[in-house]
């Protein structure tokens, strides 16, 4: 089970994309969650929230 971080608008950038790489490449980490993963750092990065 994916954990996002609560704090990812405080996060640096690069640390928010290298975040997301790394998840990105795990195994275990279902197509659901890396969505759920890319809306928070979109929210994170653009102040964006995603549209369904």
């Amino acid at each position: 089970m994916l954990t996002i971080p609560t704090d990812l608008d405080r996060w640096h950038p690069n640390d928010v994309t290298a975040w997301l790489r790394d998840i990105e490449d795990d195994p275990t980490v279902t197509d659901a969650e890396f969505d759920q993963a890319q809306a928070a750092v979109d929210e994170a990065l653009l102040g964006t929230t995603a549209q369904a």
